[in-house]
């Protein structure tokens, strides 16, 4: 396809499924040219693998599926990418699936996006093909496949995020969605995600007084908590606004909030180890594959953990700053080559 990557049609992965999107924007940019191409090649070598595809490619549902499919599959991979960011914020998770849930929906409407890119494709199709497009084709088919499988997708998506309220809970850290401290709301905000937070992660916080049972106990950290959020809520009304990563970090690493607030430091604790995704793990494994290859089998444990830090933690560049840190650092030791 003249070399153009976005018309190259690559071959689906189940292991890498955003393949899939790609793939199916490939086929329906070069459709009639695939089409024809198939025919070609079938008149001049009878090849039944040609004909074979041509006939799937010609099938009226096979058509439309390729214009929903690529549709729906970028609003997907949209919110898988937007997961896979190294440092996501978690409040934003909720809004990340509803707004796609809802452009989901949208792919049912008559008049939906895909279904008018189709209608205006309607000629040059008819031009390769013997498919005739009607708005009553097209309509039977919403209704018959697009909406049962649109449902189900939904269906996946919600499944995977049945914990979602939980996690936007952690937004009330946010010193940016702080009310002024004179307005009416100030006294009241955060509590109720408090007790959220309360009812999910209260056996993981530590209770300043020892003894006595579970139900003394939980009520206790319940009571800590609440009075600790009081004072820090006044201590975030106060402070410059910055975002809700530099906050969580803020209350880990500081021996003095951890001490003020020791079970807001713990929640804190506990929002930046969710794992949202898993791709910073997958990540580091194809980054070991790239490091340990089979010519360098030999590395030891401990190299190989500082060749993967600087793989996975630094920079793609580095200023002549670090670079001098760096050859001063290797300098120290006598060397064969100085650099």
């Amino acid at each position: 396809m003249l070399d153009l990557p976005e018309l190259k049609v690559v071959k689906p992965s189940d292991t890498r499924w955003l393949s899939h999107e790609r793939c199916v924007k490939a086929v329906k940019a070069s459709y009639s040219a695939i089409v024809t191409a198939l025919n070609n090649i079938y008149e001049q070598t009878h090849a039944p693998e040609a004909l074979g595809i041509s006939k799937a490619l010609c099938r009226p549902s096979t058509l439309v599926a390729i214009y929903l499919l690529d549709y729906v599959l970028p609003q997907v991979a949209k919110l898988s990418r937007a997961l896979q960011t190294e440092r996501i914020d978690v409040t934003a998770i909720t809004p990340l699936v509803d707004a796609t849930l809802n452009t989901l929906d949208d792919a049912m409407l008559p008049a939906a996006n895909w279904v008018l890119e189709l209608m205006d494709a309607k000629n040059e199709i008819e031009e390769v093909t013997d498919i005739t497009l009607t708005t009553e084709s097209i309509a039977t088919f919403q209704g018959q496949v697009a909406e049962p499988f649109i449902r189900m997708l939904k269906a996946n998506i919600s499944s995977r995020f049945i914990s979602q309220d939980i996690v936007s809970s952690f937004g009330i850290f946010d010193p940016k969605k702080v009310p002024a401290a004179d307005s009416s709301d100030f006294h009241t905000y955060g509590e109720d995600l408090i007790d959220v937070l309360l009812a999910h992660y209260g056996a993981e916080l530590p209770a300043k007084t020892a003894g006595g049972d579970e139900s003394t106990k939980e009520a206790l950290i319940s009571r800590e908590t609440r009075e600790e959020w009081k004072t820090f809520r006044s201590y975030l009304s106060k402070k410059p606004k910055g975002n809700l990563h530099l906050q969580l970090k803020d209350l880990t690493t500081s021996d003095m909030l951890s001490e003020i607030f020791p079970n807001i430091s713990t929640l804190a604790n506990i929002c930046l180890s969710i794992p949202v995704s898993t791709a910073s793990v997958e990540r580091s494994f194809s980054k070991m594959k790239l490091i340990k290859t089979r010519i360098r089998n030999r590395i030891g444990q401990s190299q190989l953990s500082y060749l993967m830090k600087i793989a996975m933690e630094t920079s793609e560049t580095l200023s002549s700053t670090q670079l001098n840190d760096i050859i001063t650092v290797w300098n120290k030791k006598p060397r064969r080559i100085a650099v």
